[in-house]
């Protein structure tokens, strides 16, 4: 019986994973981590909990904020890739916190009610 290999390197780095987008309100909030992208999704999560609405994200997207969740990186490209993503960050996380989610779920609806 044959079967695929899974090739692996030797950095044992996870590939990047493409930004997930949130609607709240009128704003559309970029979430993406620097590590094997559970994070990311779980603060996504969060966001739709505390009211906002996930959508694809398109090409040509006009961003409000984006949000970067920090992760230990493996390897030196894989350092170099979460720096240039913290670069681009409005808001940098340790973690995806359900407080600060809710929070900052609020403050982007009421930004977008005024």
């Amino acid at each position: 019986m044959k079967r695929s290999l899974l090739v692996l390197d030797e950095t044992g780095d996870t590939p990047a994973h493409p930004p997930r987008a949130v609607a709240i309100g009128d704003r559309l909030v970029s979430v993406v981590d620097t590590g094997d992208g559970r994070s990311g999704l779980r603060f996504v999560d969060l966001l739709v909990d505390a009211g906002g609405a996930q959508v694809k994200l398109p090409h040509d997207a006009n961003i409000d904020l984006r949000v970067v969740i920090r992760a230990t990186a493996k390897s030196a490209a894989a350092r170099l890739r979460a720096e240039a993503l913290e670069a681009a960050a409005d808001v940098l996380l340790g973690s995806a916190r359900p407080a600060f989610a809710r929070l900052f779920a609020s403050t982007c609806a009421r930004w977008a009610n005024s």
